[in-house]
């Protein structure tokens, strides 16, 4: 480690790490509202004097987007070699009194602390702890709080339209493992059409429930069938629909995720679930069964010898993290950089097990090691 990156690093101030998430988790900022956090971490950035530009979410990603902008940090010459992004919205609350913000010893617990309020801490005071330092950007560094990104990444794709770098570092949590390949993600809804009838004559109608309880069945099959199936993971997510009392139900939806490993395309799945509905409508000749993909996402799979990655690695060995990359098995935006040509890389605090559940915590001396990852990193790619 060079003389210069020990002192930037010994500027990073644990105390202001745990504060500064501290203050961002209190905020309640679930999509669409991600004002109060965002506050938060403008507040830091002017308080230390580092100047920053919002950049609002175009119309037509919503009734309130007037209301909502990115936050962006621009330093040394652009454009940028390297870009770091984070997002500061969560997903709603699930029960107010479970993921309420309280600390036991180094775990601090509360909604957004892993996903991923706890990389935004990081990274802020990372870039307060450079520019203290006063050392020389001769390359260019763009930093993204995003918004959106627990919907369908409204930010990221506002912040694509403007500004992109070669290299990307997004903030998920990983437990600061470094995630240079990524699965692909797809969305869709099933719906199934029968016929309504007394239940007490259900052979006279044709259940809609029934078939897609058929069809669900041979989907989750299927997937484990499939030349794909290692790593694969398909989750149904909600089932809806029936009639009144004693009623066969006439109509069913069902929505289902699944993440598949890098390299598997959107045609593949697709196929996956036709060869599904033709078993299940086989057993239910009766019932109309069809369904819509809402989105998909694409994964990817990075060379591990790319040039663009020895700036991190050099990161990791000077602040004695652990190279040792995987694959990231979650959504996250890094498909929307993917596409635009940069190489994305995912990795923050937090652990992907607890996002999203009632009992979301972070360790806070893996946050205060991300800030000095991310310093790094900053320092390897930009400035050495």
């Amino acid at each position: 480690m060079t003389d210069q990156l020990s002192a930037v690093l010994d500027l990073i101030d644990d105390a202001q790490v745990i504060e500064l998430l501290t203050d961002a988790v209190e905020q309640y900022s679930p999509s669409y509202a991600e004002e109060p956090a965002m506050d938060v971490f403008a507040t830091r950035l002017s308080e230390c004097g580092i100047r920053y530009m919002r950049q609002p979410i175009p119309e037509e990603h919503g009734p309130v987007a007037d209301h909502r902008a990115n936050l962006i940090i621009e330093l040394g010459p652009q454009p940028a070699a390297m870009m770091w992004v984070g997002h500061v919205d969560t997903v709603p609350m699930i029960d107010e009194d479970q993921q309420r913000i309280h600390r036991e010893g180094d775990v601090l617990h509360g909604l957004g602390t892993a996903d991923m309020k706890s990389g935004c801490a990081a990274i802020v005071e990372a870039v307060v702890a450079l520019v203290k330092s006063g050392v020389e950007f001769r390359r260019g560094l763009t930093v993204a709080l995003v918004v959106g990104e627990e919907e369908y990444g409204d930010g990221s794709e506002a912040l694509l339209e403007w500004r992109t770098a070669p290299l990307t570092v997004i903030g998920e949590p990983t437990g600061l493992v470094p995630c240079v390949d990524h699965y692909g993600y797809y969305e869709c809804r099933l719906s199934a059409r029968g016929a309504r009838a007394h239940a007490a004559l259900p052979e006279m109608g044709a259940s809609a429930i029934h078939a897609m309880l058929a069809w669900m069945q041979q989907i989750l099959e299927s997937g484990g069938e499939t030349y794909f199936a290692e790593g694969l993971t398909i989750s149904p997510r909600e089932i809806r629909g029936g009639a009144g009392l004693f009623m066969v139900a006439e109509h069913c939806e069902a929505s289902v995720d699944i993440h598949a490993p890098p390299g598997v395309a959107k045609e593949a799945i697709d196929q996956l679930i036709e060869a599904a509905r033709d078993r299940a409508q086989s057993t239910h000749p009766r019932c109309e069964l069809s369904y819509e993909n809402l989105y998909w996402a694409t994964g990817y799979a990075n060379l591990p010898e790319d040039p663009l990655l020895a700036p991190l690695r050099r990161a990791f060995a000077e602040t004695g993290t652990d190279w040792a990359p995987a694959a990231f098995r979650s959504h996250s935006d890094g498909s929307l950089f993917y596409q635009k040509g940069s190489l994305p890389i995912i990795c923050g605090p937090g652990r992907l097990e607890v996002a999203h559940t009632r009992h979301e915590h972070v360790s806070l001396q893996e946050a205060q090691q991300a800030a000095r990852l991310y310093a790094a990193m900053i320092y390897e790619a930009c400035v050495r």
